[in-house]
């Protein structure tokens, strides 16, 4: 699948997001610390499920560290009020005008496309591991995986779990 195709298929998935059953929050309570738990919550219905599908992916014997990480990569997304129309046209105006001069914006949509540096934040701040830090900061942003400190399979992995296609 292209990026194109990869966001697309999130756009519609946002549209009407699958309720979480008592299954997935059960997983969630059982990964999640209660500082990483506050943070999870605080995203909207589409990106907790979200989340537990790309915590899901990862299979049933990953690591309880990398289900984390893929649980709270996204919770910067909820340091803006963007639904599924604002968070596609801030990604259309970041792929057309360049995420890096998009991110340096003060508004809306560059709090969102910067989503993996405020998410990165609000773990560090609520005292979430270390793996789901440095994952959140650098889950879109591929040169910065080496510095991580996650093993480039993992970070693959993370990445596919979470429905980024291959470069």
């Amino acid at each position: 699948m292209t990026r194109a195709g990869h966001l697309v298929g999130r756009f519609v998935g946002s549209l009407r997001p699958r309720r979480l059953d008592d299954a997935d929050l059960d997983l969630v309570r059982s990964v999640l610390g209660p500082g990483e738990r506050a943070c999870w919550e605080r995203l909207g219905r589409a990106d907790r499920a979200e989340s537990v599908a790309t915590a899901r992916a990862l299979g049933p014997d990953a690591d309880r560290a990398w289900v984390a990480a893929a649980l709270l990569h996204d919770v910067g997304k909820a340091e803006t009020s963007f639904g599924p129309i604002r968070r596609a046209a801030a990604t259309a105006i970041a792929l057309v005008a360049g995420s890096r001069r998009v991110r340096s914006w003060p508004n809306g949509v560059g709090r969102y496309v910067n989503h993996d540096e405020l998410g990165s934040a609000r773990l560090r701040e609520a005292g979430a591991r270390p793996e789901a830090v440095a994952w959140a900061a650098a889950h879109h942003r591929r040169d910065r995986w080496g510095a991580t400190g996650i093993a480039p399979d993992i970070c693959e992995r993370l990445a596919a779990a979470d429905g980024e296609p291959p470069p």
